[in-house]
């Protein structure tokens, strides 16, 4: 994120098109890219000369980083993702109905978007690990509550308290991730964390399934203590901090490449209404600090900080001048940017259909004709990760290979609209893996094929997180920790309220013309994305004041 006082007044330029960057560099290479077959791909952002900048870290270090905070998202999300194989058991032993427990599923969720709107400006502001401190300590209190609850009053008091504490794993764990990641990596980073939240939603209810049945419920709630304090701890001594202001220091830049000018516009590099792929002898600015001369280059800081200052609790972003309360509650201004709203839309959609999965597997499966027992109806979760699998693939990988090959295509010009090519097959698999899911069960069918609806839904999930997160986050450049805020708000707020009416709607209309209006639900609001992939170009034109203006007010608000 930018400070506006070290560049031109941006906000009076009606030519600027947030988003679109030269991401390859054909006619040299240097060292702040990385020499492709193809060209040069350009670092954005541009790393910092020192080896403190996260960007920086030696690989082992990165890998470490991905691998604790993925860890740890993996079991915050099973202390509150497994029960559903218990909802049966737990009728009868907290003697309360199926409606009770997909109440307290859906206080869970929103309880989740709630604590969102409150860590989230703790992590821009001051740092990305208290979050996690302090979302572990909820965590543990919620399944301590789990464990030795004998009513539905305690059971609504681990969900509520263990969903405000899960709100880290959606909302800090992402900009935790991409502090250590280059906008090409962006795409199989956001697929990786969606795979593994993918995992941590539906693979712990397989194992729950078994020890439900083979030691009872409350088990599952000790193994749950017993891995998530471990790892807790883990993260709070090894998982150094990553929050990094690296506008104050000098970029790894090499004095004998051209210089980029720092802000040539959009329609300087493209005009509107003209084709991108044409010859053109303009550039588009690689960073702000790009404008350096040979005399200006320092030498690489290869001094580390110590172990302390690595494992801070408080580290100022020194570019954010907005004060915590103000920076809670402004984030409801990014409703005024059209790819923000709309990636929060699709990820609203993508909870309430995880939401429909969790409330209605035991109620489809227990009865007659399929009579699971909890260890078989957590099986069911199985066909879910694997279509994660498939879809981590397709929406990172493959994704980031696309928008690689478009921007070479176009003279090295990168628009965040080329992610949103591989978008197109997902309302389609979205839609059908719902129908086979609910109406087939609804039917009675072989179990073959909600199992296989369960696959598409999977494929879904995970490959329409990232590419629309990645499509919004390329889009706002300098309000990505906003974008990250009010999207997961409101994907679990609204998720959640939605769960709150979908047993009472189930039991109103049936379950097959449920199922059938949440399948066109899915497919409607998903094929809006044709919408920004033909105009995206365009809407950020036109909107590029209003996209200044927010950033201005939620960043640097005194």
């Amino acid at each position: 994120m930018e400070n506006p006082t070290s560049q031109p007044n941006l906000s009076h330029d009606p030519a600027l098109c947030p988003g679109t960057v030269r991401l390859v560099q054909q006619q040299w290479a240097n060292n702040y890219g990385e020499q492709t077959r193809d060209g040069t791909i350009i670092l954005m952002p541009q790393p910092a000369k020192t080896v403190n900048d996260p960007l920086n870290w030696p690989r082992w270090q990165k890998a470490w980083h991905y691998a604790i905070h993925l860890v740890w998202i993996f079991l915050a999300n099973a202390s509150i993702a497994w029960t559903s194989p218990a909802w049966t058991v737990w009728t009868i032993d907290l003697n309360t109905s199926y409606t009770i427990l997909t109440y307290g599923q859906a206080a869970l969720v929103v309880m989740c978007g709630i604590g969102v709107l409150f860590f989230q400006p703790w992590a821009t502001k001051f740092g990305r690990r208290l979050p996690y401190i302090f979302g572990s300590a909820l965590i543990t209190c919620g399944l301590l509550c789990g464990r030795f609850m004998t009513d539905s009053r305690l059971y609504l008091a681990y969900q509520i308290i263990a969903g405000f504490g899960s709100a880290p794993a959606y909302s800090t764990i992402i900009m935790s991730l991409l502090d250590v990641s280059f906008l090409h990596q962006r795409g199989r980073v956001l697929a990786l964390f969606g795979l593994v939240l993918v995992a941590g939603n539906f693979l712990p209810p397989i194992a729950a399934g078994y020890i439900v049945d083979q030691q009872g419920w409350e088990w599952c709630f000790n193994y749950l203590l017993i891995f998530f304090v471990i790892t807790s701890t883990t993260l709070a001594f090894t998982g150094e901090e990553s929050l990094f202001s690296r506008e104050t220091f000098e970029v790894r830049a090499d004095c004998h490449g051209d210089v980029i000018p720092a802000h040539k516009t959009c329609e300087q590099l493209c005009p509107v209404g003209s084709k991108c792929d044409e010859k053109q002898d303009t550039t588009l600015a690689v960073s702000v600090n790009l404008e350096r001369t040979c005399a200006h280059v320092e030498t690489f800081d290869t001094n580390r900080l110590p172990y302390g200052q690595r494992m801070t609790l408080y580290r100022k972003n020194k570019l954010t001048k907005a004060g915590y309360w103000f920076l809670a509650f402004s984030i409801f201004r990014v409703f005024l940017l059209p790819a923000a709203i709309w990636m929060s839309i699709m990820l609203s959609l993508g909870s309430f259909v995880v939401g429909v999965i969790l409330t209605t597997l035991a109620s489809f499966f227990s009865p007659p004709p399929y009579n699971f027992s909890a260890a078989t109806m957590g099986l069911m979760y199985l066909p879910l990760v694997i279509g994660a699998l498939l879809g981590s693939v397709w929406g990172g990988p493959c994704t980031d290979w696309l928008l690689l090959r478009l921007a070479r295509r176009n003279e090295g010009i990168y628009e965040p609209e080329h992610r949103l090519w591989t978008y197109l097959p997902i309302p389609v698999i979205g839609a059908a893996g719902i129908l086979l899911y609910g109406v087939g069960a609804a039917q009675g069918v072989h179990w073959a094929v909600p199992c296989l609806g369960l696959v598409f839904v999977g494929f879904y999930l995970d490959a329409s997180t990232p590419v629309a997160m990645g499509f919004a986050l390329d889009c706002y450049p300098d309000l990505e920790d906003q974008v990250v805020q009010l999207s997961n708000f409101l994907r679990n707020v609204l998720g959640g309220a939605f769960t709150f009416g979908l047993q009472p709607w189930i039991n109103y209309s049936g379950v097959q013309t449920t199922i059938i209006i949440i399948a066109a639900v899915v497919f409607a609001l998903n094929a809006t994305c044709v919408c920004f992939l033909l105009g995206g170009r365009r809407v950020r034109f036109w909107s590029a004041k209003r996209y200044l203006a927010v950033r201005d007010h939620a960043l640097f608000h005194g």
